[in-house]
């Protein structure tokens, strides 16, 4: 097992019918710069204090 492990919260909905939204990731951090990552343009990635959701970005999310 890994030395440096860090929480990383993932946001996802799938609704009854089958739709989905992209999910977002949230790292532990005060930001984050876009060259860091290699994903699919519609995943967002944030950053958070504590690495958990919070109403800015349950709002950019959604």
């Amino acid at each position: 097992q890994s030395s440096n492990l860090e929480l990383v919260t993932i946001v996802e909905c799938v609704c009854a019918n089958g739709l989905n939204s992209q999910p977002a990731f949230i790292f532990t951090g005060k930001q984050h710069s876009p060259e860091w990552w290699t994903t699919d343009p519609a995943i967002q990635t944030f950053t958070t204090d504590n690495g958990w959701t919070n109403d800015f970005v349950g709002t950019e999310w959604f």
